[in-house]
């Protein structure tokens, strides 16, 4: 059994932060006529100190499958808001 390195690799930090920046620019396009920027900042973020336990090496995708679980969420809410206001 490998033992777990108690100090995180720079290299691993620095792809772990660029693979965050590629989260929010994807589910920007995918949620950006529905939702603002900040609100997805905001949503990714939670995600990912919620999350802050967890294995380094799958922090990217839980946050994301978390994330877009909220955003999705969000955006039916906001669908729905609209149209109550539309009848």
């Amino acid at each position: 059994m490998t033992a777990i390195p108690e100090i995180v690799d720079p290299d691993f930090y620095e792809a772990h932060e660029s693979s965050f920046a590629d989260m929010i620019e994807r589910l920007f396009q995918q949620f950006e006529s529905q939702l603002s920027l900040t609100t997805i900042v905001s949503v990714v973020r939670d995600a990912r100190e919620q999350l802050r336990g967890s294995p380094l090496a799958a922090l990217p995708e839980l946050t994301e499958r978390l994330a877009i679980e909220r955003l999705r969420t969000l955006s039916e809410m906001s669908i729905a808001r609209n149209e109550i206001a539309t009848l």
